[in-house]
């Protein structure tokens, strides 16, 4: 046998031996995790009687360890007593896909995606479903492993009436509705579940979505008017609105209309389908009016922007054709309108519809069985809630300053000519630049006055 540097049998020799010795199978042990190779359990005082305990130890190092054989007799076999495994898992509970329609409040919401630094309608709608036994804590975390899916995503303080969203829940529910509906608050409502198909997405298949802007009247009043809580609409202002609304539809750019897009990019283009004013009526010793645009998906601030300039226009504080140029590569900064009134009003289904609920195979997605409970609740929660905040905060009142920051006739600029000056975006339609330029030019004005005054007296 030969000896290696170290002391030790060669690793090759040392196999020979064993084998030699008919300690072990004729194949190595293989570890697939570790992916080495490694010798079997032998007892190496029969197999090795001539080595001594030094060489035995060194031999620790080459996966060899040192088990006595020992059998066991008859009578402790017969002692052996095997406890059975507890079942630690829970049994497996058949899951089919749903659609749940639910209605919110958004007021102290931070929007409907879950967001874990905020609090958010689906925080509060996944923490529900935990409580009443639908999911799992692991579901809970990753919510994509029951398949949960939301039709559309909200801002921060927008409601909504109608909106869809589908996942995987247990069929051994007799009331879905009833049991989520438990553990929520008030501001949110689940009220109605539909069965759908298997791969039904309530985010892709949605055909359309309907938004509505509640807002007071005075928002539209010129800007010669002065403005109060008493003020009234006239006819004239409401067919403007409605000409300047019918301006939106159609396939448009609104690279404008929301933040980090561009004109060149695809997803600018969005579709409007509809968009009109409802009459003006009163809540709250206010007078208000409803405005619906409906469209096929909507950007980021897409809706209040749209709004946003609506007014302006009526107010005399841009031109009507301010919104087609709004819609070509130039760049204009465009203010929002406040989250308040805006709700999600209604999504639509009809393709849906037409493919599965015409046949029978599939009950529809519409909402007449639940309309009574859905117009209860818009009423209580959220029309109420959007006329006693704006009496009390008067966001809108405030907001109506926000626009004369800014220059929408005069600081339109081209992305071609801004380039060719080494001017960003930014800075040109900042509304805080603007105002310090208009600072500087009233200091400037003032030193002249006071130069020429001096000026004057000395010549006295």
């Amino acid at each position: 046998m030969k000896i290696s540097q170290r002391g030790l049998p060669k690793y090759r020799d040392f196999i020979k031996l064993v084998r030699w010795a008919r300690s072990w199978p004729p194949r190595y042990h293989c570890s697939p995790a570790l992916g080495i190779w490694h010798l079997p359990a032998v007892s190496l005082v029969t197999s090795l009687p001539n080595m001594n305990n030094d060489t035995l130890s060194s031999l620790k190092g080459m996966r060899v360890q040192h088990l006595p054989e020992h059998e066991m007799t008859e009578a402790e076999v017969k002692h052996i007593v095997l406890n059975p495994t507890p079942d630690v898992d829970e049994p497996l509970r058949m899951k089919r896909k749903f659609a749940l329609l639910i209605s919110f409040s958004g007021q102290g919401y931070y929007g409907m995606q879950k967001n874990q630094y905020s609090r958010t309608i689906e925080s509060d709608l996944l923490a529900a479903m935990l409580a009443a036994g639908l999911i799992t804590e692991e579901e809970l975390n990753v919510p994509q492993l029951f398949s949960f899916q939301r039709g559309s995503r909200t801002d921060k303080g927008v409601s909504a009436a109608r909106l869809l969203v589908s996942a995987l829940f247990p069929t051994d529910v007799p009331d879905l509705v009833g049991e989520i509906n438990k553990h929520l608050c008030d501001q949110i409502r689940v009220m109605a579940a539909y069965r759908v198909i298997k791969s039904f997405s309530s985010k892709l298949w949605c055909d359309s979505r309907t938004y509505s802007y509640m807002c007071p009247t005075f928002a539209f009043a010129p800007c010669t008017e002065v403005i109060s809580e008493d003020y009234r609409i006239t006819p004239e202002v409401i067919e403007e609105l409605g000409r300047l609304l019918q301006m939106y539809i159609g396939h448009r750019n609104f690279h404008n209309f929301t933040s980090k897009v561009n004109y060149h990019e695809l997803r600018a283009s969005r579709r409007v389908i509809d968009a009109n004013c409802s009459e003006p009526y009163e809540r709250g010793g206010l007078e208000w009016i409803t405005i619906k645009i409906r469209g096929q998906s909507f950007l980021l601030h897409q809706i209040r922007k749209m709004i946003a300039l609506t007014m302006v226009i009526c107010r005399g504080l841009a031109k009507p054709d301010l919104i087609l140029r709004a819609f070509k590569e130039d760049f204009i900064d465009l203010p929002i309108a406040p989250a308040l009134g805006l709700v999600l009003e209604d999504q639509h289904f009809d393709h849906y519809n037409k493919k599965y609920a015409s046949y029978g195979t599939r009950e529809p997605l519409n909402w007449d069985a639940v309309a009574e409970n859905i117009h209860q609740f818009r009423e209580q929660h959220v029309e109420s809630t959007i006329v006693t905040t704006e009496i009390k905060e008067k966001s809108m009142l405030k907001w109506l300053v926000v626009p004369h920051f800014h220059d929408l006739d005069m600081w339109a600029v081209s992305p071609q000519a801004d380039s060719q000056q080494g001017k960003t975006h930014s800075r040109v339609t900042s509304p805080i630049w603007r105002a310090q330029k208009k600072i500087y030019e009233v200091r400037d004005g003032e030193s002249l006055d006071t130069n020429s005054n001096s000026s004057d007296d000395e010549d006295k």
